[in-house]
Parts: C-alpha cells; sequence; structure tokens
C-alpha cells in the first residue's frame, strides 16, 4: 500500500527518512527517476539514507509501477519520492489505489529561481511544474503542502492560486 507520494529535490534525507517514516510507519520508500537509477553513487548515497528497517529502491517509472502494483505490495507501508512531478503525472493514472499527495522542497535546486514562483517558503514552480500539477488537479488530486508531519497541511492547489 502506498502510504504517501512526495515531490521533494532531496529525495531521501532528513525529513523524509527520519520525521515521514517515523509518521507513515513504512518499511519502503521507493525512489521514482529514470535517470537517477543510472547513477551508481547517487543510488548508493538514496540507500544509505534510508533509516534502519526501511529499504530504499531506486527505479525508473515502468518498474516503480510494477513494484507498486504487484499484489505483495499491498501488506507493505510504501513513500513513494520524486523529484519531478510529471513522475507522479505519469505514476497516478497507472496505479491501482488513490494515493495521498505531499509536496515540500521544491524547486530551488535546478534552474534560476527568478524563473520560478514562489508559493511557499519551500515551493517554487515554474510554468511547466504549475502546467503539470493542474493537470493532476484536473483529474481530481491535489497536493498537501506539509513540510514535516507537525507542520498544518495545505492544500497545494489552494495555494497555488486553484
Amino acid at each position: 500500500m502506498i502510504s504517501m507520494i512526495r515531490i521533494d529535490d532531496r529525495l531521501v534525507h532528513g525529513q523524509v527518512a527520519v520525521k515521514w517514516s517515523k509518521q507513515l510507519g513504512i518499511s519502503r520508500i521507493v525512489v521514482v527517476s529514470d535517470t537517477i537509477p543510472k547513477n551508481e553513487i547517487q543510488v548508493s548515497a538514496l540507500k544509505m539514507a534510508a533509516p534502519a528497517g526501511v529499504k530504499v529502491a531506486v527505479l525508473d517509472l515502468d518498474k516503480a509501477v510494477n513494484i507498486l502494483n504487484d499484489p505483495r505490495s499491498k501488506d507493505m507501508k510504501i513513500l513513494v519520492v520524486t523529484n519531478e512531478p510529471k513522475y507522479v503525472a505519469e505514476l497516478l493514472p497507472r496505479l491501482n489505489e488513490k494515493p495521498l499527495l505531499n509536496m515540500a522542497n521544491y524547486g530551488r535546486i535546478g534552474g534560476l529561481l527568478s524563473d520560478k514562483k514562489k508559493i511557499t517558503e519551500t515551493v517554487y514552480l515554474s510554468q511547466e511544474d504549475t502546467i503539470c500539477l493542474q493537470s493532476i488537479f484536473d483529474d481530481g488530486y491535489d497536493f498537501n503542502y506539509q513540510p514535516l508531519p507537525d507542520d498544518t497541511a495545505q492544500s497545494l492547489k489552494k495555494l497555488i492560486g486553484g
């Protein structure tokens, strides 16, 4: 079972590895990216960042869909993490469940901040990001903007102005 899908530039890091893993009681983290699985050093670093007892898989989109839809995954609590909204947009219609969506710490890495719209202190969106997120909203989803489990969840759609 997918406990949550999170978009976060940093992927597996302190907030995800410690706070969210504990809050959600997860046993697996699945990192979804078509580029990161090709970088052995990055894959190793992501696996090392996981807390004790939590396994990390770094998978391309197609492999992630297969694993997440596998009946054996129903008994696991899985946190899916990606660093690009496009993967969430491509993943959601292919899943057998409708998971909770979360975004924080996105958009400050890569590209110029001046080319992005500041949504919150930790979320900056390009026009391409906004279009992608709008397609997800149009499909009936919303994201919680909630950096940490103790923070109050806010609708990303409302924060963007939708």
